[in-house]
């Protein structure tokens, strides 16, 4: 075939490709839709919220990318909160008892991971100040149990992938240079306030979810809640964060330096 019809071809398989993934997310806005009118059969009182990759709230989605569908249900005493991703899987769903001055009286709260199997599942007697709580791996196994009573901790076991007991992980959280001490002093020295927040009075708390390699080297910053800040406070909130001139000190699971996703909050607020 000649140039001009190859490049005919290519124009209309791109075209295609671009309908393609058009329809597939119509399609999962018409699936989340179908999930929330099901509910609403089902239950008295409920209500839809779109989130984000952090599970922050996503308000208007054709500026701001979701990934996640929260639906909030009410029935007979029950509230029920469920997520879903973008293929309607649910990754987290919370049921809460209420008494009659809608204050909680029980709770049981169950995670799943990508692959639909259990992460956690945690129970709570409000009343009885009682809770446990069990945490798998991904394969399903059981990883760990807790249980606590009044704030404190009665009994926990962990266990191997294999099912035997093991000693409870050394968990070293990440830090930066000198801790939170080094850290402020970074801060006060290098965090300037937008003269364009300023000038319309624009306060707020910045949440940056920041991932940390096995070196300690910043390698992402995500701002959880863009759409809520002034968006000069959350621009400089990311700069300062990557302009850090040290590697933190990375997480450590029995001395071994992992992966970690840390949450960051920065306040800006005018004297």
């Amino acid at each position: 075939p000649s140039s001009k019809a190859k490049e005919i071809r290519l124009l209309a398989e791109f075209r295609i490709t671009i309908y393609f993934f058009y329809t597939i997310m119509h399609i999962r806005k018409i699936l989340f839709f179908l999930l929330f009118f099901f509910q609403s059969f089902i239950s008295f009182s409920q209500s839809l919220e779109y989130l984000n990759h952090l599970r922050y709230p996503v308000l208007d989605t054709s500026k701001y990318d979701y990934e996640y569908l929260r639906i909030v249900t009410e029935k007979n005493g029950v509230i029920h909160t469920q997520i879903f991703n973008l293929d309607t899987i649910k990754v987290y769903h919370a049921s809460a008892l209420i008494d009659e001055d809608r204050n909680k009286i029980s709770e049981r709260i169950l995670s799943y991971y990508s692959n639909s199997q259990m992460e956690y599942n945690k129970r709570i007697n409000f009343q009885k100040e009682e809770s446990e709580e069990k945490y798998y791996y991904p394969s399903g196994v059981l990883k760990s149990e807790t249980s606590n009573h009044s704030g404190e901790l009665i009994s926990e076991i962990y266990y191997a992938e294999n099912g035997e007991k093991i000693l409870k992980p050394l968990i070293e959280e990440a830090s930066p240079k000198g801790g939170i001490k080094g850290w402020n002093f970074y801060l006060a020295g290098s965090l300037r306030y937008p003269p364009e927040a300023r000038a319309v009075g624009a306060e707020g708390m910045v949440i940056l979810s920041i991932d940390l390699s096995e070196m300690g080297e910043i390698q992402n910053v995500h701002v959880a809640n863009a759409e809520f800040i002034h968006e000069a406070l959350w621009k400089e909130a990311v700069r300062v964060v990557m302009a850090y001139p040290h590697k933190w000190e990375p997480q450590k699971e029995n001395g071994n330096p992992v992966l970690t996703t840390i949450k960051l909050p920065l306040r800006f607020k005018l004297s």
